[in-house]
């Protein structure tokens, strides 16, 4: 088992985070990624590592496969670095709700299996995310794209193990947009992994946190009906650095490849969240009054009780009497928290406001110069 943030060997002179890959997810790979070079030894490693997980990953689901139950969804979108993480936590600690665990989307193959053992040995024990300092550990709320491309679904988390084809990787974000039996792939292994997580609290609303569903709304409302979508939207200008820091810092402890340089890493970022927004405008419009709120990060982080409670009422979750203990306590341990600062540059606020102007309009945020 290896933790998302642990390094754990070296790979072209520098420490790298190995992310457990099943055989078919790095046979996928390789034949995607064909022209980015990576070492033999690399590539044997994985070979031989993805088979042992395949044959572990058989076993674990011939154990713990049960008879599927219709299951209630609640899905955390918006772009990076808008806080999801923050109200994936804030929901997790509803006792009567259900989430992915770090270890299990880093250990998809066999968490149904080891889990539990896991957690009560080491399950709290904490690292801090390279990207903003944040304490987490092994039984946190985890996104679950890791878990999805650790089992060969198509995932633009590709981009993490080649940022040079991080366009390319971007591609596979939203399966209507993949070849049919790839499509149904990523649904499959979407499906598998989602019904192996909500094995573990029966019956309890299953929350899932991932930026990369932002581009799959249409698809998960179809497969779905009942889903509740929760959007959360924040200044782009913050956005913008963070998000921009937060590649920098994943693609330099996954890559298996060198890095591409900062300019077209700027590109990406802001090409993103354009074509995001496109799927959004899409289909945000078709979803039911009780299937989709949109919540400011701002106002989330002033009055996050208020806020947390007139989400719970719009999407008519149930009691929120009962998260509300575990709410403040969690808020009370993070009082501290000191979140990441970044300048910009003038021309490079205007170079951004531009590009994303019609998000700036969207979500009620205002030019730099307008700022006071």
């Amino acid at each position: 088992m290896t933790y998302p943030y642990e390094k754990s060997g070296p790979a072209h002179g520098r420490k790298t985070v190995r992310i457990n890959l099943n055989a078919k997810a790095w046979r996928r790979l390789r034949k995607v990624y064909a022209d980015q070079p990576i070492s033999r030894v690399l590539d044997l490693q994985n070979r031989f590592a993805g088979m042992w997980l395949s044959a572990l990953e058989l076993t674990s689901y011939g154990l713990s496969a049960t008879r599927p139950e219709p299951l209630e969804i609640i899905f955390i979108i918006g772009y990076w670095r808008s806080g999801t993480t923050f109200l994936h936590e804030m929901l997790g600690r509803n006792p009567n709700f259900n989430f992915p665990t770090t270890y299990a989307c880093m250990n998809p193959q066999v968490f149904p299996i080891t889990e539990a053992v896991i957690l009560r040995r080491s399950g709290q024990h904490s690292v801090t995310r390279p990207m903003d300092n944040m304490s987490i550990s092994l039984a946190s709320p985890q996104e679950d794209e890791f878990a999805l491309l650790a089992l060969g679904a198509p995932s633009p988390y590709e981009g993490l193990l080649f940022p040079r084809a991080l366009e390319r990787a971007m591609t596979a974000a939203d399966p209507n947009d993949l070849p049919a039996l790839e499509k149904q792939e990523w649904i499959h292994v979407f499906s598998r992994f989602l019904g192996q997580v909500a094995a573990r609290k029966p019956g309890c609303p299953v929350v899932l946190k991932s930026p990369t569903h932002s581009y799959r709304v249409r698809l998960l409302s179809r497969l779905f009906p009942n889903a509740r979508f929760i959007h959360i939207v924040r200044n782009p200008f913050e956005v913008y650095n963070s998000t921009l820091n937060m590649w920098k810092k994943l693609c330099s402890l996954y890559t298996l490849t060198d890095l591409p340089d900062d300019n077209a890493l700027a590109r990406q970022v802001i090409a993103n969240w354009i074509s995001m927004e496109e799927k959004l405008d899409a289909v945000i419009p078709c979803l039911g009054e009780k299937h989709y709120v949109r919540v400011h990060y701002e106002t989330l982080t002033l009055h996050p009780v208020e806020e947390m409670e007139r989400i719970y009422t719009k999407l008519r979750l149930a009691a929120f009497a009962t998260a509300l203990p575990h709410i403040e306590s969690y808020l009370a341990a993070h009082a501290h928290f000191e979140k990441n600062r970044f300048d910009l540059a003038p021309d490079k606020a205007n170079d951004i406001f531009l590009a994303w102007r019609h998000i700036f309009e969207k979500y009620g945020y205002q030019a730099l110069s307008s700022r006071v």
